[in-house]
């Protein structure tokens, strides 16, 4: 049953409908995936037999004449993204106890596509880490090297979906959070455009902070060829979060490919320059013409973010989290403190999203002339546990994922893909457009991972591990 977990989601679902394959054949090769997996601690949540009872009822259903591509598909869940009837805790003490009542609205429109909620996923309490570590439910390990982090804040999702143990889920991206572990872990991830994906159903809610909009829920997967079904499902406005708006379903050919100068690239690992340079050989390959756009300030695209974060000074993270008791990651307990000396006064927030609204108009207005632009993820490839990337080194200088944050900032669409090896772990680059041209990008992405997929070679050291 070991092909069934490579193929991508339409040949699955093609292969049901032409009765070569069941949801439960599916489903149960993916669990059985997810408890080979241990070694890696990327599910924090899984009900065998409710995902199998489901799979049956989709089996019927098929056999009953319907017809939809996702009827029967498995797919994962980040755990700060509420599923009816499973604990809904986002790595914290404080909701080790909490079972969501209700689907959020995104996984209410996945489930509504016949597709099954297989898993929840591992994240970093309160979402809020570059990895995947919490005192609740412990360290999540990158399949390529289980000494190296995944990224976060949705690690457990594209660990996960790099050992082929979920054909696609669900992740959040505040600042780094869907591309940095698609970069590390070699899968593939996208960021929507700010304000297309409904909010509703996860926690920490971030749209009534400092943060507003820039946070979205987006799809992940194994590959980026079907990530846009997740898309059609996910996106279009939702009572219950008054901000989000369409998303128009916009393809054209890629004709013009930005690309930013040397200067502006900050310090790269080798292979990160490597990675750029095979994505731009690529699509200028395959007719487009490269066109030089102007620079985006990455000194100041951190600094921006965490203002933005906790503008409060960190009070209301403080005391979503009291019942947490202290429980803490060390990481993440000198966060909290940390963040109060940010504490800022109404005119300083002020300032603060003058400051946004600008960053934001420079970017989008670079990204203009262009049909997808080329950035780097992060500095380097996945650091070991505790180091940024770039370096192995004690330093911890989240300067690394200036490039992310900016992109977050200025809330355009961004998918990762990967592209090429640094040593033992894969490289991704970051394919970016304009706003409302998600499917653009996913089409770019789609090309370049289809294109470098003979390099990327499949994780082990998950399966060596498991012996």
């Amino acid at each position: 049953m070991d092909e069934i977990l490579h193929l991508p989601v339409r040949e699955l679902g093609a292969a049901m409908q032409a009765g070569e394959l069941t949801s439960r054949q599916i489903c149960s090769a993916f669990l059985d995936r997810i408890e080979q997996a241990e070694a890696i601690n990327a599910v924090v949540f899984v009900d065998r037999a409710q995902v199998l009872a489901d799979a049956d009822r989709a089996d019927v259903l098929r056999q009953q004449g319907a017809e939809q591509v996702l009827l029967g598909i498995p797919f994962s869940v980040k755990d700060s993204i509420a599923v009816a009837g499973w604990p809904w805790r986002s790595g914290s003490f404080a909701r080790a106890d909490v079972v969501a009542e209700v689907d959020a609205t995104a996984v209410a429109r996945i489930r509504a596509t016949g597709a099954i909620p297989l898993c929840k996923t591992a994240t970093p309490e309160y979402t809020w880490s570059a990895q995947t570590h919490s005192a609740l439910h412990g360290r999540t390990c990158n399949p390529y090297d289980l000494q190296r982090s995944p990224g976060g804040s949705s690690g457990g999702e594209a660990a996960l979906h790099a050992i082929a143990g979920a054909p696609f889920g669900l992740g959040t991206d505040g600042f780094t959070s869907i591309r940095v572990p698609a970069h590390f872990c070699g899968s593939a991830g996208l960021r929507p455009t700010s304000g297309v994906v409904s909010e509703w159903g996860t926690w920490p809610t971030t749209k009534a902070t400092g943060m507003m909009d820039i946070s979205t829920t987006g799809p992940m997967g194994r590959y980026a060829q079907d990530l846009d079904l997740l898309l059609d499902a996910l996106t279009g406005p939702d009572p219950r979060d008054p901000f989000v708006h369409p998303l128009p379903r916009r393809e054209r050919s890629v004709t013009r490919v930005g690309v930013l100068p040397g200067q502006a690239l900050g310090s790269l690992s080798p292979g990160t320059v490597r990675a750029l340079d095979l994505a731009r050989e690529e699509l200028v390959r395959r007719g487009a013409e490269v066109v030089p756009i102007a620079p985006w300030s990455i000194d100041s695209a951190v600094e921006l973010a965490f203002a933005l974060m906790a503008p409060d000074g960190g009070q209301r993270a403080r005391e979503n989290l009291a019942a947490a008791q202290g429980r803490h990651t060390s990481e993440f307990a000198n966060l909290l403190e940390g963040l109060q000396a940010g504490r800022m006064d109404i005119d300083q927030y002020l300032q603060t999203v003058h400051r946004l609204t600008e960053f934001r108009a420079g970017i989008r207005l670079a990204l203009a002339d262009v049909d997808v632009a080329l950035a780097p993820v992060a500095a380097g490839s996945a650091p070991l546990h505790d180091r940024l990337p770039g370096s192995d080194d004690d330093a911890y200088d989240v300067q690394g994922f200036a490039h992310a944050f900016a992109v977050a900032l200025a809330g355009v669409p961004s998918a990762v893909v990967p592209i090429c090896m640094e040593g033992s772990v894969p490289v991704g680059v970051q394919v970016i457009g304009s706003a409302h041209d998600d499917y653009v990008v996913l089409q770019a992405a789609t090309a370049l991972q289809q294109a470098c997929a003979a390099s990327i070679p499949a994780p082990t050291a998950w399966a060596n591990e498991r012996g």
